[in-house]
């Protein structure tokens, strides 16, 4: 269990940084692909059964999930009014709200979706039962979260989290080890699929370090440090191409 110190940074961390930076992650992801050509988007949406023509995308940020959801009805919820303002721009049904009690009817949803965030929803059980809750019967939950653990130290995305301090920094919730299916079980979702990929993003030079750099979740890292993280990219980028490489794993679950 973390400690209330620790989730309450992150809390107030995630809140301020997508008040900054709306739509930061589906711009730097959006052009991250793997072998195939896909994006981390593309890939969790395939897991979304055709079925299911009503959708809940939660912690939603900007949204990114809702084109490639279409014509099926998304409703995205979050709490950040900046995301969602950028969100209303596009297809879907942005709706501020919190994960642990969706805006929803009981089984309104064919599929829950949760792109990049999972890992930050604490404390996780009463979101679990929520997803359970607005799921129908035999309904999808599918959701994505970044892999740090294992990232090679002399990578470009190593030196750049070393540089921001965030090597060993964990996120509120521990989603690896062999608690995850039971902790899904308890809320009735049954674990279908849990599997790991790499999307493969170059940097396109010294402006684009920085948005790299910025993108990155790194709560108390500091102005200093993000300073430094950005001159790394950049020495990094003269002794020629960079590409950044993002570990994502996708969770599947049935209800």
């Amino acid at each position: 269990m973390p400690e209330a110190a620790h989730v309450e940074r992150w809390s107030r961390y995630v809140a301020e940084y997508h008040e900054a930076h709306p739509g930061i992650t589906e711009d730097l992801l959006t052009a991250a692909c793997d072998d195939t050509g896909r994006s981390p988007y593309d890939w969790l949406v395939e897991a979304v059964p055709a079925s299911a023509t009503t959708v809940i995308d939660l912690a939603c940020g900007s949204m990114p999930l809702a084109r490639r959801l279409a014509p099926r009805r998304v409703v995205g919820v979050d709490q950040s009014p900046g995301e969602l303002s950028r969100a209303a721009a596009g297809p879907g049904w942005p709706v501020r709200g919190r994960a642990s009690a969706l805006p929803v009817a009981d089984g309104a949803a064919g599929a829950v979706v949760c792109s990049m965030a999972l890992m930050l929803l604490h404390p996780l059980e009463p979101v679990l039962r929520e997803v359970a809750r607005a799921l129908g019967a035999g309904g999808t939950f599918a959701a994505t979260v970044p892999v740090r653990a294992a990232t090679p130290a002399a990578s470009p995305f190593g030196r750049v989290l070393a540089a921001l301090g965030q090597d060993g920094e964990p996120y509120p919730e521990a989603l690896d080890g062999p608690t995850l299916a039971p902790r899904l079980a308890s809320a009735g979702l049954g674990l279908r699929s849990d599997e790991t990929t790499t999307f493969r993003r170059d940097v396109d030079g010294p402006a684009d370090a920085e948005r790299v750099v910025r993108s990155f979740y790194a709560p108390g890292a500091g102005p200093t440090r993000v300073a430094a993280a950005v001159d790394e990219l950049r020495d990094q980028l003269r002794a020629g191409p960079v590409a950044i490489d993002y570990r994502v794993r996708r969770l599947v679950a049935r209800r």
